[in-house]
């Protein structure tokens, strides 16, 4: 008796996991959207605290990351879950995310700044996704009379390595810039002296300042430039066009609904709220 309710508690186990994995790790393709984003990058796509690394996570309706949270994050995600489409979510280093996307290998890559060559192989959405201002930080003793982006000719400046800083800082070919792979890891060689500035988005590298208490202060120059962000798909992607198109009508729902300004509100001590509103 005792083996035969062993018998009948596998099959039952065996079920159930067949069940699962059917609904849990085979999401219906008709309605997948494959999305790659990179973290470091607060306060709109970074790591939760204590969160497990993984670099793959598949995201229906209704849930949301186990691992990445921020402001683009839940801007991205309620779009796409508005019109029911499940998120399969890829958190690779920005580098590694533009060129799987760009190669049509995977869907959309967000947040991505607009620039002329990225125009060549993307397509945008026409609803932004965040807002951000570019400028220097320096430390508090530089002398420096800030005179444009022409005032940094002949000194190393620190930008994070793929980031985009708008037309005007690529055309300054007279600035030595110096890659660096992650936002604190810029300012501890600013601090060291190894760099004369640091070139970062003012939102992003202030969020990121605070979170890590950290204790040196720094001055910032004028804005050289802004930009919105926006979800892109390679152009080579067959999908891509209608992905994106479902990502503007999405956000226009969270709108009209309200979810867009419960995000904002959210968010609103990282000072999201008021760049956001702005455009609204």
């Amino acid at each position: 008796m005792q083996l035969l309710i062993f018998l009948l508690a596998v099959l039952l186990f065996g079920a159930s996991a067949s069940w699962a994995k059917g609904h849990f790790h085979e999401p219906n393709t008709d309605k997948l959207v494959r999305v790659a984003t990179l973290t470091n990058n607060p306060p709109f796509t970074f790591d939760r605290r204590f969160a497990e690394k993984v670099q793959l996570e598949t995201i229906p309706p209704g849930l949301d990351s186990e691992r990445l949270q921020g402001y683009s994050w839940d801007i991205l995600r309620e779009s796409y879950h508005e019109m029911g489409y499940t998120i399969q979510l890829y958190i690779y280093p920005w580098i590694r995310a533009f060129d799987q996307v760009k190669a049509g290998k995977l869907d959309i890559l967000f947040p991505t700044g607009f620039n002329q060559e990225r125009a060549g192989y993307f397509n945008y959405s026409r609803e932004p996704i965040n807002h951000v201002d570019f400028l220097v930080y320096v430390k508090p003793d530089a002398k420096l009379r800030w005179n444009g982006l022409a005032s940094l000719e002949g000194k190393t400046i620190g930008v994070l390595r793929g980031w985009n800083y708008g037309l005007e800082w690529e055309r300054q070919s007279r600035i030595i810039k110096y890659d660096v792979g992650e936002i604190l890891q810029g300012f501890a060689m600013l601090d060291k002296g190894h760099l004369d500035g640091l070139a970062g988005y003012e939102l992003n590298f202030d969020y990121a300042l605070q979170q890590a208490n950290w204790r040196n202060h720094y001055k910032k120059l004028p804005v050289f430039d802004s930009t919105d962000e926006f979800a892109v798909s390679a152009k080579k992607n067959p999908d891509g066009q209608k992905l994106l198109d479902l990502f503007d009508e999405g956000r226009r729902r969270i709108v009209e609904k309200g979810i867009f300004y419960k995000i904002n509100a959210k968010w609103q001590g990282a000072g999201v709220q008021e760049a956001d509103a702005e455009r609204e």
